[in-house]
Protein backbone atom coordinates (compact mmCIF):
# COMPACT_ATOMS: atom_id res chain seq x y z
CA UNK A 1 0.00 0.00 0.00
CA UNK A 2 1.18 3.74 -1.01
CA UNK A 3 1.61 5.96 1.87
CA UNK A 4 -0.07 9.68 1.89
CA UNK A 5 3.67 11.20 2.16
CA UNK A 6 4.88 8.68 -0.82
CA UNK A 7 2.52 10.36 -2.92
CA UNK A 8 3.35 13.90 -2.06
CA UNK A 9 7.16 12.88 -2.26
CA UNK A 10 7.25 10.80 -5.45
CA UNK A 11 9.37 12.61 -8.25
CA UNK A 12 6.33 12.38 -10.71
CA UNK A 13 4.38 14.80 -8.16
CA UNK A 14 7.01 17.50 -7.27
CA UNK A 15 7.66 17.87 -10.82
CA UNK A 16 4.20 18.28 -11.86
CA UNK A 17 3.21 20.42 -9.07
CA UNK A 18 6.49 22.59 -10.11
CA UNK A 19 5.29 23.13 -14.08
CA UNK A 20 1.41 23.26 -12.94
CA UNK A 21 2.52 25.92 -10.23
CA UNK A 22 4.81 27.47 -12.92
CA UNK A 23 1.90 28.08 -15.40
CA UNK A 24 -0.38 29.46 -13.04
CA UNK A 25 1.81 32.21 -11.92
CA UNK A 26 2.49 32.96 -15.92
CA UNK A 27 -1.79 34.02 -15.66
CA UNK A 28 -2.68 37.32 -15.28
CA UNK A 29 -4.96 36.27 -11.63
CA UNK A 30 -1.88 35.20 -10.59
CA UNK A 31 1.74 36.49 -9.31
CA UNK A 32 5.32 35.07 -9.26
CA UNK A 33 4.76 35.36 -5.41
CA UNK A 34 1.78 33.05 -5.56
CA UNK A 35 4.17 30.22 -6.39
CA UNK A 36 5.10 28.63 -3.35
CA UNK A 37 1.59 29.00 -1.92
CA UNK A 38 0.14 27.31 -4.96
CA UNK A 39 2.53 24.38 -4.64
CA UNK A 40 1.78 23.94 -1.06
CA UNK A 41 -2.28 24.07 -1.35
CA UNK A 42 -1.60 21.52 -4.04
CA UNK A 43 0.07 18.84 -2.15
CA UNK A 44 -2.57 19.63 1.02
CA UNK A 45 -4.91 18.48 -1.64
CA UNK A 46 -2.88 15.54 -2.37
CA UNK A 47 -2.11 14.50 0.92
CA UNK A 48 -6.13 15.22 1.32
CA UNK A 49 -6.93 13.27 -1.59
CA UNK A 50 -4.32 10.13 -1.02
CA UNK A 51 -6.67 7.45 0.65
CA UNK A 52 -8.55 7.08 -2.28
CA UNK A 53 -5.42 6.23 -4.73
CA UNK A 54 -6.21 2.18 -5.49
CA UNK A 55 -2.87 0.83 -7.45
CA UNK A 56 -5.31 -1.61 -8.59
CA UNK A 57 -7.14 0.68 -10.58
CA UNK A 58 -4.51 3.08 -11.98
CA UNK A 59 -1.24 4.42 -11.95
CA UNK A 60 -0.24 6.71 -9.50
CA UNK A 61 0.90 9.51 -12.39
CA UNK A 62 -2.77 8.99 -13.90
CA UNK A 63 -3.77 9.77 -9.57
CA UNK A 64 -1.51 12.89 -9.45
CA UNK A 65 -1.98 13.99 -12.66
CA UNK A 66 -6.01 13.98 -12.11
CA UNK A 67 -5.62 15.19 -8.84
CA UNK A 68 -3.51 18.10 -9.35
CA UNK A 69 -5.90 18.97 -12.64
CA UNK A 70 -8.72 19.03 -10.49
CA UNK A 71 -7.17 21.43 -7.94
CA UNK A 72 -6.17 23.66 -10.78
CA UNK A 73 -9.98 23.70 -11.86
CA UNK A 74 -11.33 24.53 -8.60
CA UNK A 75 -8.99 27.39 -8.06
CA UNK A 76 -9.69 28.94 -11.55
CA UNK A 77 -13.33 29.05 -10.55
CA UNK A 78 -12.73 30.01 -7.06
CA UNK A 79 -11.20 33.19 -8.70
CA UNK A 80 -13.64 33.63 -11.35
CA UNK A 81 -16.84 33.63 -8.76
CA UNK A 82 -14.59 35.94 -6.35
CA UNK A 83 -14.25 38.45 -9.66
CA UNK A 84 -17.51 37.91 -11.04
CA UNK A 85 -18.97 38.43 -7.75
CA UNK A 86 -17.85 42.22 -7.14
CA UNK A 87 -19.24 43.08 -10.08
CA UNK A 88 -22.42 41.80 -9.37
CA UNK A 89 -24.33 44.47 -7.42
CA UNK A 90 -28.29 43.89 -6.24
CA UNK A 91 -30.80 46.49 -6.20
CA UNK A 92 -33.62 46.76 -4.55
CA UNK A 93 -36.60 48.37 -6.20
CA UNK A 94 -38.43 49.86 -3.07
CA UNK A 95 -35.41 51.73 -1.77
CA UNK A 96 -33.55 52.65 -4.78
CA UNK A 97 -34.29 56.15 -5.12
CA UNK A 98 -34.40 57.56 -8.52
CA UNK A 99 -35.46 60.94 -10.34
CA UNK A 100 -37.73 61.44 -12.74
CA UNK A 101 -39.87 64.08 -14.55
CA UNK A 102 -37.96 66.32 -11.87
CA UNK A 103 -39.50 63.94 -8.69
CA UNK A 104 -37.49 61.93 -7.16
CA UNK A 105 -39.24 57.99 -6.56
CA UNK A 106 -38.16 54.44 -6.37
CA UNK A 107 -37.09 52.00 -8.80
CA UNK A 108 -39.97 50.32 -8.88
CA UNK A 109 -42.30 52.76 -9.39
CA UNK A 110 -40.26 53.78 -13.06
CA UNK A 111 -39.98 50.06 -14.18
CA UNK A 112 -42.27 48.73 -16.75
CA UNK A 113 -43.04 45.47 -17.64
CA UNK A 114 -41.27 45.83 -20.92
CA UNK A 115 -38.34 46.75 -19.33
CA UNK A 116 -38.04 43.41 -17.59
CA UNK A 117 -38.85 41.54 -20.27
CA UNK A 118 -36.11 43.08 -22.44
CA UNK A 119 -33.86 42.68 -19.60
CA UNK A 120 -35.06 38.16 -19.62
CA UNK A 121 -34.91 38.88 -23.64
CA UNK A 122 -38.25 37.66 -23.37
CA UNK A 123 -40.36 40.17 -25.33
CA UNK A 124 -43.59 39.52 -27.13
CA UNK A 125 -43.01 39.74 -30.61
CA UNK A 126 -46.15 40.63 -32.89
CA UNK A 127 -46.92 38.03 -35.32
CA UNK A 128 -45.44 39.76 -38.25
CA UNK A 129 -41.87 40.23 -35.87
CA UNK A 130 -42.44 36.39 -35.37
CA UNK A 131 -43.40 35.72 -38.96
CA UNK A 132 -40.51 37.60 -40.34
CA UNK A 133 -37.77 36.08 -37.55
CA UNK A 134 -38.95 32.80 -38.85
CA UNK A 135 -38.10 33.79 -42.54
CA UNK A 136 -34.67 35.49 -41.65
CA UNK A 137 -33.78 31.88 -39.80
CA UNK A 138 -34.91 29.81 -42.33
CA UNK A 139 -33.15 31.80 -45.14
CA UNK A 140 -29.96 31.56 -42.84
CA UNK A 141 -30.53 27.59 -41.87
CA UNK A 142 -30.59 27.30 -45.93
CA UNK A 143 -26.84 28.72 -46.19
CA UNK A 144 -25.60 26.66 -43.42
CA UNK A 145 -24.10 23.50 -44.55
CA UNK A 146 -26.10 20.29 -43.29
CA UNK A 147 -22.90 19.21 -40.62
CA UNK A 148 -22.71 23.07 -39.51
CA UNK A 149 -26.66 23.00 -38.88
CA UNK A 150 -26.62 19.09 -36.74
CA UNK A 151 -23.62 20.84 -34.87
CA UNK A 152 -25.33 23.86 -33.82
CA UNK A 153 -28.71 21.98 -33.11
CA UNK A 154 -26.21 19.41 -30.82
CA UNK A 155 -24.32 22.38 -29.46
CA UNK A 156 -27.41 24.44 -28.78
CA UNK A 157 -29.07 21.63 -26.88
CA UNK A 158 -25.73 20.09 -24.79
CA UNK A 159 -23.23 22.35 -25.25
CA UNK A 160 -20.12 22.67 -27.23
CA UNK A 161 -18.27 20.08 -25.70
CA UNK A 162 -21.09 17.43 -25.84
CA UNK A 163 -21.28 18.79 -29.61
CA UNK A 164 -17.33 18.14 -30.13
CA UNK A 165 -17.80 13.96 -28.88
CA UNK A 166 -20.68 13.64 -30.55
CA UNK A 167 -19.41 14.75 -33.95
CA UNK A 168 -15.86 13.33 -33.34
CA UNK A 169 -14.14 17.06 -33.47
CA UNK A 170 -12.34 18.97 -31.43
CA UNK A 171 -14.05 22.32 -29.24
CA UNK A 172 -12.09 24.20 -31.94
CA UNK A 173 -13.57 22.91 -34.60
CA UNK A 174 -17.24 23.01 -32.86
CA UNK A 175 -16.36 26.64 -32.35
CA UNK A 176 -15.61 27.39 -35.72
CA UNK A 177 -18.80 25.67 -37.17
CA UNK A 178 -20.88 28.19 -34.83
CA UNK A 179 -18.69 30.92 -36.09
CA UNK A 180 -19.48 29.70 -39.53
CA UNK A 181 -23.09 29.58 -38.61
CA UNK A 182 -23.30 33.15 -36.80
CA UNK A 183 -21.84 34.68 -39.88
CA UNK A 184 -24.81 33.39 -41.52
CA UNK A 185 -27.27 34.59 -39.06
CA UNK A 186 -25.96 37.93 -38.97
CA UNK A 187 -26.12 38.19 -43.08
CA UNK A 188 -29.84 37.44 -42.71
CA UNK A 189 -29.92 40.53 -40.27
CA UNK A 190 -30.08 38.17 -36.85
CA UNK A 191 -27.09 39.88 -35.48
CA UNK A 192 -26.46 41.21 -31.99
CA UNK A 193 -27.99 44.62 -31.55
Amino acid sequence: MVERHDIVSDPFTVTLIRIKARQLCRRSDFSRSDYDDIRQSMRLYLLEKAHLFDPARGSLEAFVTSAINTWVQMELRYRERNKRRESYKTLSLERTPVECDGDVTTLGQVLLEEDGQRRNQSDDLSSVAQLELRDAVQHAMQNVSPEDRAILVHAAEHGVASAARAFGRSRRQVVNALARVRVEFEKAGLGRD
